[in-house]
Parts: structure tokens; sequence; C-alpha cells
């Protein structure tokens, strides 16, 4: 098993080594470069769209805003958590929060949000970047632009056959990370990923290690190159453009969405890490998994593609990530062990979280994880309505 948190683009035990290496390329004259930013900025915060050049995706021209409940829902503390805090609110508070949502049934009956967040807040979402560009490569596929997962990567981007061992990858070992690509996401290589200036021409630059579809690697260069999927079958749209027409109108988006670019020149959308919305807005992804790929009764996703999506990896297993041994769904989904639940996450605590018995959907985005086990505390959430 990978001892990672699974779940970002940078990795969160890179960035203490980069300081007294990169520190002297603060006098380097150019400051859009990739090591520059990675200095300037070091490890990313909620504040992390204001890095970058953005795309925007506009609202949906058809929303559908979260009715609320008929009542506020209240979290009995266990009695371990009361010596420490005083109510919920004071434990997600005191534990780095900075907006967090619960829906019951479709409907908000908890909502609350910290520091200078509001609810129209757009919040970096890091590498649950990652879980909407897999759904993307399932309104691809449902659109008729690939024939299915089990194509070629070389045959969508022929270019990439020259590379030693890229001619046996598949789409799906792109989003079940098991292409064989040889990405260290725990190293320099993960900030420098996370910043980089002309991202096309680094997620080419890594080579194949082991045979495609029999050894899991977390990477966000897997994602990364799905983006030259996605550009060479969508014709002259951008692919935030698709993700506006094809997702976010679809699935009554409140709020305008906005997808990072490593550069205004290199205009490349960042589908490993880049997606800022609003909390509300990232809960319809839990709701659209709920709803077996449909929103407000209209389908979105195919419900096979959800299927599938959600289904274990075999080939991943169980992974340690920071919320202790969990199981990979195959598109960039996770399971807690128990496999009662399911959750997509980011960098530093960010994450949609479905309870399917329950029809639960947490969202919580933070700054860090504090002192709590989140998944767990989401079970409890969940148990209590």
């Amino acid at each position: 098993m990978a001892d990672q948190d699974a779940s970002c683009g940078p990795a969160p035990g890179s960035w203490h080594r980069l300081c007294p290496l990169l520190a002297a390329l603060l006098v380097l004259p150019c400051t859009s470069c990739v090591f520059a930013r990675m200095v300037y900025y070091n490890a990313p915060s909620l504040a992390a769209p204001t890095y970058f050049d953005n795309r925007l995706a506009h609202a949906s021209l058809r929303p559908v805003p979260f009715e609320r409940g008929p009542n506020e829902a209240s979290f009995p503390m266990r009695r371990s958590r009361t010596r420490s805090y005083r109510t919920f609110d004071e434990l997600i508070a005191q534990n780095d929060t900075r907006a967090f949502l619960v829906l019951h049934h479709d409907k908000i009956v908890y909502e609350r949000y910290f520091g200078d967040v509001t609810p129209e807040t757009l919040l970096p979402c890091f590498s649950m970047s990652k879980t909407f560009a897999a759904v993307l490569v399932g309104c691809v596929e449902r659109d008729g632009l690939i024939p299915s997962v089990q194509q070629h990567l070389v045959d969508v981007v022929p270019d990439l056959a020259d590379k030693p061992g890229y001619e046996g990858i598949t789409i799906e070992h792109l989003l079940r990370m098991t292409s064989g690509i040889d990405f260290k996401e725990e190293s320099v290589a993960g900030a420098e990923f996370f910043y980089a200036t002309d991202l096309r021409d680094l997620a080419r630059a890594y080579d194949v290690k082991w045979k495609p579809g029999e050894h899991y690697q977390y990477g966000s260069v897997n994602i990364q190159l799905l983006w030259e999927v996605l550009q060479r079958r969508i014709g002259e749209r951008t692919i935030t453009g698709y993700f506006e027409e094809r997702l976010w109108d679809a699935i009554g988006a409140e709020r305008a969405a906005a997808w990072a670019l490593d550069s205004e020149r290199s205009g490349v959308e960042k589908l490993s890490a880049g997606l800022s919305a609003t909390t509300r807005d990232y809960a319809r992804l839990g709701v659209l998994f709920q709803h077996r790929g449909r929103i407000g009764g209209r389908p979105v996703i195919s419900e096979q593609w959800v299927v599938d999506s959600l289904a274990l990896d075999d080939v991943s297993g169980e992974v340690r990530t920071v919320d202790g041994v969990v199981r990979r769904g195959r598109y960039q989904w996770f399971w807690t062990r128990d496999g009662c639940c399911y959750f997509a996450k980011g960098y530093h605590g960010q994450y949609v979280f479905v309870d399917r018995d329950r029809d639960v959907v947490v969202v919580r985005f933070g700054e860090g994880y504090g002192k709590v086990d989140w998944t767990t505390l989401f079970t409890q959430v969940a148990e209590s309505l």
C-alpha cells in the first residue's frame, strides 16, 4: 500500500524540501517560470485561484438551487470531543475548516462558513479536479467522441507513439493511474507539476516504467494526459467551454466556476488540480453520483459510467492516505474501508463525501486537516440524520 495523500497535485511532504533548494531562484528575472512560482507561493492555500490565469465556466442557464430542509440539523458531540469543544460548530471551526455543507435527501440541512469564505467564494478543490476530469471523459464517451475508454492513447494522440511504452496505454489506464508512467507525486516533481507553465510538454516528459494495466502509482500526470485526449476530440472548443456546456450547465450550477491555466501563453487547463467553484456547486458532484448520473431528472452521464467509476479497483486495492486505509474506485473516487461511503478529495482536506444508504452528501473545505479524522466524522454526521 502506498503511504500517500493520494488526493492532491503537489505532494505535502515535498514543500519543506523546496525552500532551501529554491530560495536562490528568487533572483531569476523570469517571475512567471515554474521555479519562481514554487518559491513565491510555496505550499498552496485556498488562495490558489489567484496564482494562475483562469478560464471561466459560466453558471447554468437553468440553475437548480438546493432547497433547505424544514429544520437545521444539529450533530451530537462524542464524549471524547466535549472535553475540547463546546459545539459542533466550534469543533469544525477550530480544525481549519472554512466551509461545511450537509445535504440530506438533496436538501441543505446544515451550512457554515468561516473566516472570509462565503457561499459565493470560489474555492480550489485541488485533486478533486481529477474526479471532475474523469466525469468529462464520461461525457465525451456518451457523446460518441471516443468509442470507449479502452481506446489507446496513441490512437487519439498519435505523436506520442514515438515514446517507448506509450503504445500500450489506454484511456482507462490513465483514469485508473495504472499507465505505468514513472511519476513520483511525493517528490519535488509533484510541486513542479502543480506550478508548471507548459503542462502539455511536461506531461509528455515521463517514461513508462511498468507494463500498463499491471501497476498502480498515484500520479497527476495521468489525468493531465487526458487533457490531450479531450482536446483532440472536442474540436475548436476549449476544455472549459466543453465543461460548461456538457457538465456545469447540465448539473444546474448556480455560480460560475474557473479552471486554472498553466499560463496565458500555453492555455492548458490544469485538469489534475485546477478547478475552483462554490461549496454548493461542488455538492452537485455528490448528488450526480448519488442519483446515478442524473440531476433534477436530467441525464448528465450514463448510469453505467457511474457504476464503472465507483467500482473497486482491483489493481490499486487498498491504499494508505491521510484518511487511513481506504479503497480506490476505478475512476478517481475513494471508498471507506467498510464499503459504505465514497468520496472525492483534494489537498489539505477538501471533500465531497457521499453516504449512499442514508442519502447524505457532505462537503468540507479547509486550510488543512486539523486534528480531525474527517471521513469518520462525516459518517457520524450521516448517522445522526
